[in-house]
């Protein structure tokens, strides 16, 4: 996969934690959304990074499936 391809994945993957836990850290702690995702920040880049290596390393590991396999001609 290509490097666009994880970046796109780890982002997306991201953006889904950020629309759930942000809305989540401001009800619980009673604070504005801003303050909410001023806190949740170091997890924001921690995941970011996580999931890039996460997923880069498991395809080197265990090979990427077949659907992703260039086509051959």
């Amino acid at each position: 996969r290509s490097v666009r391809r994880r970046i796109a994945h780890a982002i997306g993957f991201e953006g889904g934690l950020v629309f759930t836990l942000v809305p989540l850290f401001a009800w619980w702690f009673n604070v504005s959304l801003w303050q909410a995702f001023v806190m949740d920040l170091a997890l924001i880049v921690f995941f970011l990074c996580y999931t890039f290596v996460f997923n880069w390393g498991f395809d080197r590991v265990f090979g990427l499936p077949a659907s992703a396999q260039p086509a051959a001609i």
